[in-house]
């Protein structure tokens, strides 16, 4: 099973990105959602997860935020992917900046979402089994 959390302030968002990923794939399973990433970092500490679906704009700590303090925390045991709808390379950079594996611009397509948790997801577990 591939661990998930999301972290989006809009939550029918969470809820379609939760419904459709846990369809689209028997082994995903969104274990933690926030609306915030001060609350993300707090599910974090309690329930690890193997990648975080994370909205860049969001209130209390916004996304970039919440991506530096994963990598400060987790280092790269979770996989990032941010999303927001601006379209702008200076912002995707940021993202990748403050530690995201990917980053996507909506609307994007689930479909490419999916493959790209599984192949995260999947390339941390490999980690943490050679690891431990």
């Amino acid at each position: 099973m591939i661990r998930i959390l999301l972290a989006d302030d809009y939550l029918p968002f969470r809820q379609v990105l939760k419904d459709f990923l846990e369809t689209a794939n028997p082994r995903l399973k969104v274990v933690a959602q926030a609306s915030n990433g001060r609350d993300a970092l707090l599910l974090l500490e309690s329930d690890p997860v193997d990648v975080a679906l994370i909205d860049i704009r969001m209130p209390i700590m916004d996304g970039l935020e919440l991506c530096r303090c994963i990598r400060q925390g987790w280092g790269e045991d979770v996989g990032i992917i941010t999303y927001t709808g601006l379209n702008s390379p200076r912002l995707t950079a940021q993202a990748l900046q403050s530690g995201a594996d990917l980053h996507f611009v909506k609307p994007f397509e689930l479909f490419s979402l999916r493959n790209a948790v599984v192949k995260l997801g999947d390339s941390r577990k490999v980690a943490a089994v050679s690891v431990g």
